[in-house]
C-alpha cells in the first residue's frame, strides 16, 4: 500500500525543511512526498529545489490553500493520502502506525489528533475510535471532528469525491469542508492519541489568531453552501451551517456598531467583508431554498 504525503506550502519557508524532514524520516517502505507551493516570494523555493528527487514538488501561481489540495491531490500517487501544512510535522512512526490502522479496518478515512508540544513523542499505545456518523449528518447533526488539516488521512477513493474543491484565496473553504464531506461519504477512526504536531506561531492564517472570531462565521457559510451544492444527502446539515454563520456574522457586526471601532471595524475593514459575504449568503440561500434543494 502505497502512501502520499501532500504538503501545502505559501511562505513557510523558516518551518518548511523540519516539516519535509519529518516524512522523509518516517519508517514506511512505500510512500511519497508530494509539496505544492503556493507562489511563496521567500526562500521556500530555494529549500525545496534542494532535495532533488527525494520529493516531487509542484510550483503554482498563489490561488490558496484549497488549490493547494487540488493541485497536491491530481499530482500524488498513492492509495492513501495524508494532508500536511508546511509548519506543522508528523511525528516518528506515525505513516507505519496509520497504515496499520487502515489494514486492520474497513475505513475510509482516519484523522489523528494534535499535540501543540514539539518535543512530544508518540505514544506507546493508540486508542482508536471507529466513527460512522453518516445518519447524523444526513439529519443535519454535526458530528464532532476536532482535528486540524495536518491530522488528515484519506484513501484514494474517497478523497476523489471531495477533490477537486471550490478554490477561494483566504481560509474560507478548506479542511472544515473536507472533513464534513469525508464523514458524510464513508466510514472512518480518529486516532485520540497525536500523531503530529501543530505548530502554532505568529503567522498562523487562522488557529490562535485574532482573525478566526472573523473568519469563523464565513467558514461556516462557504461551507454549508458547498457541502449543500455538491452533496444530495447534506441540504440539512449545509442550511444549518449557513444559519449558524449567519447568526455569528449578525452578532459580530452588532458589537463593533457598538463599540464604533471606527479603525478596525470601518467601511474598509473586516466588518464589511463580513457583511458583503453575509449578503450574498443570504442571497444564495434564499436561491437554494427556492429551487427546492433544503
Amino acid at each position: 500500500m502505497k502512501l502520499s504525503v501532500l504538503i501545502n506550502n505559501f511562505n513557510y519557508g523558516r518551518f518548511l525543511r523540519p516539516c519535509i524532514d519529518s516524512v522523509l524520516s518516517q519508517a514506511y517502505p512505500d510512500f511519497e512526498v508530494v509539496v505544492v507551493d503556493d507562489g511563496s516570494t521567500d526562500d521556500s523555493r530555494q529549500i525545496l529545489a534542494s532535495y532533488g528527487e527525494r520529493i516531487l514538488t509542484v510550483l503554482k501561481e498563489n490561488g490558496g490553500q484549497a488549490s493547494s489540495f487540488n493541485a497536491g491531490f491530481a499530482a500524488a500517487s498513492g492509495d492513501i493520502l495524508f494532508l500536511l501544512d508546511a509548519d506543522d510535522a508528523f511525528l516518528p512512526g506515525k505513516l507505519a502506525r496509520i497504515a496499520e490502522i487502515y489494514d486492520r479496518n474497513e475505513i475510509d478515512w482516519c484523522f489523528d489528533r494534535v499535540t501543540t508540544e514539539e518535543s512530544d513523542l508518540p505514544p506507546a499505545a493508540l486508542q482508536v475510535t471507529l466513527f460512522d456518523k453518516r445518519d447524523t449528518l444526513r439529519r443535519g447533526g454535526f458530528p464532532s471532528l476536532p482535528v486540524p488539516t495536518s491530522g488528515l488521512s484519506f484513501r484514494r477513493h474517497l478523497l476523489s469525491q471531495i477533490l477537486p474543491m471550490s478554490v477561494a484565496t483566504d481560509v474560507v473553504l478548506s479542511d472544515n469542508y473536507i472533513k464534513f464531506a469525508a464523514a458524510f461519504l464513508g466510514r472512518g477512526a480518529i486516532v485520540e492519541t497525536p500523531l503530529t504536531f501543530q505548530r502554532i506561531h505568529e503567522s498562523n492564517r487562522y488557529t490562535g489568531t485574532s482573525r478566526a472570531k472573523t473568519l469563523r462565521p464565513r467558514i461556516m457559510i462557504a461551507t454549508g453552501l458547498e457541502l449543500a451544492r455538491r452533496y444530495d444527502g447534506l441540504q440539512a446539515l449545509g442550511k444549518s451551517l449557513v444559519a449558524g454563520g449567519i447568526a455569528e456574522t449578525t452578532s459580530l457586526l452588532k458589537l463593533r456598531s457598538e463599540a464604533r471601532n471606527t479603525v478596525a471595524g470601518g467601511p474598509f475593514g473586516d466588518a464589511a467583508a463580513t457583511e458583503v459575504a453575509l449578503m450574498a449568503a443570504r442571497k444564495r440561500l434564499g436561491n437554494m431554498l427556492r429551487r427546492g434543494q433544503s
